[in-house]
């Protein structure tokens, strides 16, 4: 079965489209969005510039059950937590969304890893799809690399760490 295209129907300026029949036509949709666009990952970023990369592809599993393979890429702008300065982070995400009737939940044996179930029939907000990947991928504390922060030389992130209790171990008993 060849790609399609597949046009997202809009619903409050916002794209959302039917999953069941994006994935059953074999469609593949790509776009771009800007950070500044994405409310709670505008929130978490330092900048909000720059654009997030987008690929949606349909398909059906060899279980037979409907599914979007999502990729995400981009940079956004991060505040880093050693030196507090602005950091680039690339985001690279790929997931696998499987679709399924709501009585099927409750089937479900084993998760696979990368692998999200989502109920059949219900319009997905493809922005919204779109910040949610981006928001699982942002680390919980995001740092520059050893030694990359502005202003902080390669010696400095060498130097022995200070043992504030050091001075007990002179106590000790032999």
């Amino acid at each position: 079965m060849g790609k399609s295209q597949y046009y997202a129907t809009l619903m409050s300026d916002r794209a959302t489209l039917d999953a069941v029949q994006f994935a059953e036509t074999g469609a593949q949709l790509d776009g771009e969005a800007a950070v500044g666009s994405l409310p709670r990952l505008r929130e978490l970023v330092r900048d909000a510039v720059g654009h997030l990369r987008y690929r949606l592809t349909g398909y059906r599993r060899g279980d037979g059950k409907p599914a979007i393979g999502l990729a995400v890429e981009g940079t956004v702008i991060l505040t880093c937590q050693r030196c507090l300065e602005s950091m680039e982070y690339m985001l690279d995400s790929s997931r696998e969304l499987v679709f399924v009737e709501q009585p099927g939940f409750g089937e479900l044996a084993e998760e696979e890893p990368d692998t999200d179930y989502l109920p059949a029939g219900e319009p997905l907000d493809l922005l919204e799809l779109v910040e949610e990947e981006a928001l699982l991928c942002l680390p919980m504390a995001p740092k520059h690399e050893a030694g990359k922060c502005p202003g902080q030389s390669a010696d400095a992130t060498m130097a022995p760490a200070a043992r504030p209790f050091a001075v007990l171990s002179t106590f000790k008993k032999h």
